[in-house]
Order: structure tokens, then C-alpha cells, then sequence
């Protein structure tokens, strides 16, 4: 069968620019320690650092979640929780801080606040590899596979990067913000004159809010805003601001859409709540939805196809919670395979490849 306009929606997270040099959370923490033992700025940090790693994974183990992966997002969260302190809904009920927390962030809790900026300040400098068009050259495989749809594609990404527009050309993707004053608006996205709708679900590291009048802009310069407008280590990734809730329910809509029959996602690790449940609603609405996700299995050969079964199970049972409605015929609709993104982009997306995942509308969707 023909694929159609919105039959095929994109989902990009972490794992998707990683090929690039931008590293996923695990380097961040490899990045952090190095920093933290090497780095005269960061070292006076490095016995709170281990102080709260040490105390999330305990408080990790306490739930029985022994192979949870420590990760930056978790440490800044926890950061933000005490930096509060007395502003903390659950103040009033906690007798005293850990005697050991006082010694290791100061009377005022300041190195909290000192090592958060160090590391958010850090986190500009991962997601800008300096030779982009080269590292991240493998995203021209969403605009070779443009060529043989034909259709406005939309692309969600959970990503700050700017992998995405630079390689794919500014030009050719709508962001939402207005060519003469970089100004983000709604509206922008009713055309359908560029070849891409991108929805940067967590912001941009190429985003500010205008000081004067409290718009949110683009820079196009050089140089980043230092305070760039990112939903990042908080434990509340749907915000109610626009852009923000606005790319949410887009994603909502365009999942759910009657024409939806495929959501590729490449390099998501399936961590976010919110866009867990609509993917969840997105697979139950209808039988013949289909979620293709395009993940690297670091897995000897024999190995893959058990852990592909582990993936799905895990995925489809504990992250999108749909282990009491699925039922074997259901279960289907979810599909990983094994390819990391820069080889899916440079030798597999495309048409064809994706016919193989569109299921016909023989059988009545339920739900709808």
C-alpha cells in the first residue's frame, strides 16, 4: 500500500544523537566524575557529589529498583528538592537534614546551588558539537526519505540539540518562530510551506525568552543564550507554558489521528511519563497502530532477538503500563529493532522499509 500524509509520525530521543558526540546520560555522569577529579573548579564538589549519588541509588534500593541507572536529570532534580529547603511543601514534616549534608553543601546548602550551575553551564557545551554538519551528518537520511513521501513530515524531539534543523537546513524546518523577529508563534505552524514540522518538546538550547518582553525567541548567533529555555532536571517534564503544552498536545492529536498508522521512535528510551500515556492511548485506540522503535542493542548476535523480548516486555508492560489490557493479538503493535540511528538514517529509512510496518484497516479499530 501507497503510504499517505500522516500515516507516519517521528519521535527522536537521546539515542538519536548520540553518533553525533552528543552524549546520552551515562557520558554525562563519565563527564561530571572526570570534571569533578581533574578540574580544580569542580573539585571542592566532588564529596556532595558523591554524598548524593550515593544517597540516590540508596534511596533507589529501598524501592527494590537495584538496576536503576544513576543519571544526571535524577541528580539535578534532587538538587532542585533541597535547594527549596524550607520552601518545600513537605518541610514542616521532615525532623532534620541528614548530618552529613550540612558538612558537604554548606550551612546555606550554596554548593548545591554552585555545582547545579556548573553543571547546567556544562550541559550547553555537550548538546554543541563544534563540526555538526559532519557528526550529525547521518539526519540527511530524514530528507532523502522526504523526497520519496512527499508530504509535510512531523518530527517530535525530546532532544536540545540542533542536530536536527542545521543539517536538514533551517529553511526546510518549521520551529514556529517568525523569519524578521525570531519571535515563536502559533500560528507559524499552519502552513505547510517547509518540508518539516519540528516539535522540541523540551525546548532548545537555542531558545531564550526575551528580557523585555517576555517573548520566547531563537538565536541564530554563534553565541547561546546563557540561560537557553529547557525543561531540564525537573521531575515535571509537561509544562503548561507554550511551546511547550502546545508541541504536547499536537503530539497528542497527531498520535491519535485517524490517519496515524506508524510512530517511529529513534533512540527513546521510554523515561517520560507523559508521552508514555499517550503512546499507550495512541496503541489501545487502535489495533492496527503501530509503534516501530528503532534502538541499538549492544547484545552478541544470538543474544538479540531474547533482548528485543525483553525490550517489548519491558516497554510495553512497565513503561507504557498496558500489561492489563494487551492481549497476544494487541501485543504486535510494538516493534523494536536493532539498528543504531546514524546506520537506520544512512541505510534503511525509507518508503519501502516502512510498508512493512502499515497494517491495512481490514479489521475495525476498537475504541474509535
Amino acid at each position: 500500500m501507497e503510504l499517505k500524509e500522516n500515516n507516519i509520525i517521528f519521535l527522536l530521543g537521546a539515542g538519536c544523537s548520540a553518533e553525533a558526540d552528543i552524549p546520552i546520560s551515562s557520558k554525562m555522569v563519565e563527564n561530571v566524575e572526570s570534571l569533578l577529579n581533574n578540574d580544580e573548579d569542580w573539585r571542592k564538589y566532588k564529596h556532595l557529589y558523591n554524598f548524593l549519588k550515593s544517597s540516590i541509588d540508596y534511596s533507589e534500593g529501598i524501592f527494590g529498583n537495584f538496576g536503576s541507572t544513576f543519571n544526571i536529570e535524577k541528580l539535578l532534580i534532587v538538587m532542585n528538592q533541597i535547594e527549596q529547603r524550607d520552601k518545600n511543601i513537605i518541610y514542616p514534616f521532615i525532623g532534620s537534614w541528614n548530618i552529613r549534608l550540612p558538612e558537604v553543601a554548606g550551612n546555606n546548602f550554596e554548593k548545591i546551588t554552585e555545582l547545579k550551575k556548573l553543571i547546567k553551564k556544562q550541559l550547553y557545551s555537550w548538546v554543541r558539537p563544534k563540526q555538526i554538519a559532519d557528526s550529525a551528518s547521518y539526519y540527511r537520511g530524514f530528507s532523502k526519505f522526504k523526497s520519496e513521501f512527499g508530504f509535510p513530515i512531523r518530527v517530535f524531539s525530546l532532544n536540545y540539540d540542533l542536530c536536527f534543523e542545521k543539517v536538514i537546513g533551517d529553511e526546510n524546518v518549521e520551529q514556529g518562530f517568525s523569519p524578521k523577529l525570531d519571535e515563536w508563534e502559533q500560528t507559524n505552524f499552519d502552513n505547510n510551506i517547509k518540508l518539516f514540522k519540528l516539535y522540541k518538546l523540551h525546548g532548545s538550547i537555542s531558545w531564550y525568552t526575551d528580557k523585555e518582553t517576555g517573548k520566547l525567541k531563537t538565536s541564530t548567533a554563534p553565541i547561546i543564550d546563557p540561560e537557553p529555555e529547557l525543561i531540564f532536571g525537573t521531575d515535571t517534564k509537561l509544562d503548561s507554558r507554550d511551546p511547550y503544552f502546545y508541541y504536547a498536545t499536537e503530539f497528542r492529536q497527531w498520535v491519535l489521528h485517524n490517519d496515524c498508522k506508524l510512530i517511529v521512535t529513534i533512540g527513546y528510551s521510554y523515561a517520560d511519563d507523559y508521552i508514555n500515556n499517550l503512546i499507550a492511548q495512541a496503541l489501545t485506540k487502535n489495533q492496527n497502530r503501530q509503534v516501530l522503535n528503532i534502538t541499538f542493542i549492544s547484545k552478541p548476535s544470538d543474544a538479540v532477538n531474547d533482548e528485543i523480548k525483553k525490550i517489548n516486555e519491558d516497554i510495553t508492560q512497565n513503561r507504557l503500563e498496558l500489561n492489563k489490557s494487551y492481549n497476544e493479538k494487541v501485543a504486535t503493535q510494538f516493534i523494536t529493532v536493532n539498528f543504531g540511528a546514524k546506520d537506520f538514517l544512512d541505510n534503511y529509512i525509507s518508503s519501502e522499509y516502512f510498508k512493512q510496518y502499515i497494517k491495512e484497516d481490514s479489521d475495525a479499530p476498537f475504541g474509535e
